[in-house]
């Protein structure tokens, strides 16, 4: 309701009065009613009164030219409402980050595969889409320049909920430990429990501080590979039981260097035949990129990219074909050539292992395009 001026004079100046008294009475009941009240008009005072009142509800600009007169005998009442409530908007809700139905040893499993393959670790953060601290974390996780980096290159993530996974969150942290949330439990490739890590010490105010949150990451990364021993290794192994090593060359942030990882674990009992498979890292291990450049032909076109030793060390095959490397074997082509590959240098490996190799490959290519229309 709109602050205004009543000016009453005459006779009908204690019946408006006491209109005016019952107004601010009924102006109490309710915000919605006060709302939605107006002030009486005078034609409303007037037909009340039982006698001719002069009422007139005036402007500001009126009552500036008012005479001295009619100040003399009018009385002046000033009506306001209450100040609005207002409200805050609701803040829109995230996204969930937890999949609060999945099962916890699933996603470990999973994580320990991805580790194993890559050499990293397992960050399990406990917790649930209930957890404001929680979103804190998991944004400190992915969008710190500094703590992204070393989640992304030496961990694999898995969030998991406390609620649905209590006792596996006791298995893993202990049935003697008061739990607050996120938890933090870091486990090595093999699945072993290396440490348990409460979270509010981490925080800083009311958000967690990047800093102490890298400090606790760097402090559990894994030991670094060195490439060259690792290539030693696999062909000493390679001469023992009679193979091939098939060597891999990516980065943590070439995703088809994952999608061909993932693909070549996929197969593992075809490719395990034939081949020691192993991937250097070029930015993550110890003489990574000496060991690529070495290996690597003068123009090998990006990664990811392959070659095939026999156990001296000898290459036998590569990823660099007729047009250039042929990195994670999508085309027809290249699909074509890493079997080429395969064939050349097998000493087990059957035509319809080939045949199913290649075939995965194709459906692979056939799902990705399907979902791209």
């Amino acid at each position: 309701m709109s602050r205004q001026r009543i000016v009453v004079s005459g006779i009908a100046r204690s019946i408006v009065l006491i209109s005016i008294a019952s107004l601010w009475i009924g102006c109490s009941e309710s915000n919605d009613a006060v709302n939605s009240r107006t002030v009486p008009d005078s034609s409303a005072v007037e037909s009340a009164s039982p006698v001719t009142a002069a009422v007139e509800i005036q402007t500001p600009q009126h009552l500036a030219a008012a005479t001295p007169e009619n100040s003399a005998v009018a009385a002046t009442t000033e009506v306001s409402a209450p100040a609005p409530v207002v409200t805050e908007p609701s803040k829109p809700k995230r996204e969930p980050i937890y999949l609060e139905e999945a099962n916890g040893k699933e996603l470990i499993a999973a994580a320990l595969k991805k580790a194993q393959r890559d050499h990293k670790h397992v960050l399990i953060e406990w917790g649930g889409n209930w957890c404001g601290w929680c979103y804190k974390l998991h944004d400190v996780f992915h969008n710190d320049a500094d703590v992204h980096p070393i989640v992304h290159e030496e961990f694999e993530l898995v969030l998991i909920d406390s609620g649905k996974n209590e006792d596996l969150m006791l298995e893993y942290g202990g049935k003697e430990r008061q739990y607050s949330y996120p938890h933090l439990t870091v486990l090595d490739e093999h699945g072993a429990v290396l440490t348990n890590q409460e979270t509010g010490s981490l925080e800083e105010g009311p958000k967690h501080d990047p800093k102490l949150v890298s400090q606790f990451l760097r402090t559990w990364i894994p030991e670094k590979v060195d490439a060259e021993q690792l290539l030693a290794d696999s062909l000493m192994k390679a001469a023992a039981e009679d193979k091939r090593v098939l060597v891999r060359v990516g980065t943590p942030y070439c995703g088809w260097c994952n999608v061909l990882a993932q693909f070549v674990q996929d197969h593992e009992s075809l490719f395990a035949t034939d081949y020691v498979d192993i991937k250097i890292d070029t930015m993550r291990m110890t003489n990574g990129e000496q060991a690529a450049a070495r290996l690597a032909p003068k123009e090998s076109g990006g990664v990811p990219w392959m070659v095939i030793l026999d156990a001296s060390g000898k290459e036998l095959a590569s990823s660099h074909g007729p047009d250039g490397n042929i990195g994670y074997p999508f085309q027809p082509n290249e699909i074509a050539h890493f079997i080429t590959m395969l064939r050349d240098t097998r000493k087990r490996l059957k035509d319809a292992d080939l045949d199913a190799i290649a075939a995965d490959l194709n459906a692979y290519r056939d799902k990705s395009e399907a979902k791209g229309r």
